[in-house]
């Protein structure tokens, strides 16, 4: 008995249907209710962290908030990383708004009374804290040397003010 060239082509279609279900998953165990599925996101994500909040001052009683004096007055400042950090305050456009020795524009954000560890204030300028982005910084735009450059300059300000 001869087939039509149709009937061969549907036959061959066939048999490799149920060759190709057939060795679709015979080797590999079924699956239980604990898998859990592959991701389909293509970029890592993150968990949310709460920004910071920005340290208070009190400019009328010039008082800084316990254990962030001490440790700023601990601080001993390097003349070359103050100039350092001088040039990222004036890269990063800080004095359109703090002045261009941090005095503040007409006496509102003024630097003078700055008070704030350096690990707080670095984080502070990662994640912009209540002030949002205007104060948010990334690692291409201040690095980690640079935020500690940064706020020697600060701390040189604070002092002379």
């Amino acid at each position: 008995m001869m087939l039509s060239k149709v009937m061969r082509f549907a036959l061959i279609q066939l048999l490799m249907a149920l060759a190709l279900a057939g060795c679709g998953g015979a080797n590999q165990p079924a699956a239980t209710a604990t898998d859990i599925p592959p991701t389909l996101t293509p970029f890592p994500t993150f968990a949310f962290v709460e920004p910071t909040k920005p340290p208070v001052f009190d400019a009328t009683s010039g008082e800084t908030p316990a254990g962030e004096a001490d440790a700023e007055q601990a601080l001993e400042l390097d003349p070359k990383l103050v100039d350092r950090g001088r040039g990222r305050f004036e890269a990063l456009a800080c004095g359109d708004c703090h002045g261009d020795n941090g005095e503040g524009i007409d006496g509102d954000k003024s630097l003078l009374d700055f008070a704030s560890s350096e690990d707080d204030f670095i984080t502070f300028m990662r994640s912009g804290g209540d002030l949002g982005t205007s104060h948010q910084f990334s690692t291409d735009r201040l690095s980690n040397s640079g935020s500690r450059n940064l706020y020697q300059y600060l701390v040189s300000i604070a002092r002379r003010g």
